[in-house]
């Protein structure tokens, strides 16, 4: 007997998904607040105390690319998470690696009248003639 499985509603939200872009949002905003936010001030101070860019020591340009490459690391591993997390929660890989599914069975089509055939039961002559000769007493 095979078992009925229930099937997904089309257009149901994945509650996995839901989870996974409130966690990333709370990443989001916790990276914003403590890394990018005091990163961005510290380049507007740089720019204030030197406001034309050819005029920056080599230090200070240094430190400027310090801060740039350190954002485009930062940029790169949020949108890692977020590809790699949706990739995972939507589960794309079933579209490209299908599972190995058993081979299939022909149905094997039995003749019904001859299959009843064999299963009826047809009493004996005997059995007949005695039940007739009670219904004629």
């Amino acid at each position: 007997m095979s078992v009925l499985r229930p099937q997904p509603r089309r257009g149901a939200i994945r509650w996995s998904t839901l989870v996974f872009l409130v966690l990333f949002t709370l990443l989001l905003i916790a990276v914003a607040s403590y890394v990018l936010v005091p990163g961005f001030e510290a380049a507007q101070y740089l720019k204030k105390q030197n406001p034309d860019p050819t005029a920056l020591t080599p230090d200070d340009k240094d430190r400027l690319r310090n801060l740039q490459a350190w954002y485009r690391l930062l940029l790169f591993i949020l949108l890692f998470i977020l590809f790699a997390g949706i990739v995972l929660t939507f589960r794309f890989g079933r579209f490209f690696f299908p599972r190995a599914t058993a081979p299939r069975t022909q149905t094997q089509y039995v003749d019904a009248w001859a299959e009843s055939a064999r299963r009826i039961q047809v009493p004996d002559a005997d059995e007949d003639d005695d039940e007739e000769e009670e219904g004629e007493r």
